[in-house]
């Protein structure tokens, strides 16, 4: 096969992975508590967590998505009391938004199941050196930024 020709099959399959993982992410699970969350729920409270203190907007480019998306979401999950939003002490326009301790619970334990999924997928690719991974990387890094390109070209226009 021709480099064209595999590149192709390449992009066929990243649109098939899209495709899988879309489906795997709308089912809804638990992460260590009795709440089921899916994982866009989860996802959002990992940017949180991982900020320890952050902003919708601070999130919504993270995510790369709306702030009215992302308020929406916090909204859900403060409903959980997964989260907590404030006003900053020091600058009353903005609001912090962090974990609870429960929510704090559910990011602890999606890191977790993570890390272990990640081990048990590394297991069943040891052909592939780690430099396979960073070409692969910086394959879908080039990727990525075309795509966001578009993205933002359309955003732009409407």
């Amino acid at each position: 096969m021709d480099k064209e020709a595999i590149f192709y099959e390449l992009m066929e399959t990243i649109y098939e992975t899209s495709r899988v993982i879309n489906s795997y992410e709308s089912i809804p699970r638990k992460y260590g508590t009795e709440d089921e969350l899916y994982m866009i729920e989860v996802h959002t409270l990992n940017v949180i967590g991982d900020q320890v203190k952050t902003t919708t907007s601070e999130i919504a480019e993270i995510k790369n998505c709306t702030k009215s998306a992302v308020s929406q979401m916090v909204d859900k999950l403060i409903k959980k009391d997964l989260v907590v939003k404030y006003r900053n002490p020091d600058n009353y326009r903005e609001l912090n938004i962090e974990l609870t301790p429960k929510g704090k619970l559910v990011y602890d334990y999606h890191k977790k199941l993570d890390l272990e999924e990640y081990r048990n997928y590394l297991k069943k690719l040891e052909q592939f050196t780690a430099e396979d991974f960073e070409k692969y990387i910086t394959l879908l890094n080039v990727i990525n930024r075309k795509t966001q390109s578009v993205l933002n070209d359309k955003k732009s226009t409407m």
